[in-house]
């Protein structure tokens, strides 16, 4: 093999390395999820099903949240300082403008449980 032909493979194998990394480091699998519409957060027995996710929008954006939960209790979306109350096995429905930018807790007010978090980016 030639000098030439080892650079060459030497130069795919880096790319090839650069792309693995780029795409191991994009798929972390976290529970960020990037919200462009309607979004739906499922309350079962008093907790976020699958866990407390991060529901980001950009700054401007409108915020399009449903809270559908088996556990009757107050919807408070911190920061933006909006309350709903939902009764047991039903659902309430959040949309507004994504005004203020940072992370909000979304929250069971009563059982002070964390249900999602909201991320309004600039």
């Amino acid at each position: 093999m030639g000098r030439n032909q080892r650079i060459g493979l030497l130069a795919a194998a880096v790319v090839i390395v650069v792309i693995a990394v780029v795409l191991i480091g994009s798929g972390g699998g976290d529970k960020t999820k990037t919200a462009s519409g309607p979004q739906t957060v499922t309350v079962v027995n008093g907790k976020p099903e699958g866990g407390v996710k991060t529901l980001t929008y950009k700054k401007g954006d409108t915020v399009d949240l449903t809270v559908k939960s088996d556990t009757a209790d107050e919807i408070h979306i911190h920061g933006y300082d909006f309350h709903k109350d939902v009764e047991k096995g039903g659902s309430v429905h959040f949309s507004f403008p994504a005004k203020i930018d940072g992370k909000f807790v979304v929250e069971l007010e009563d059982a002070g449980e964390e249900i999602a978090s909201l991320q309004v980016e600039p």
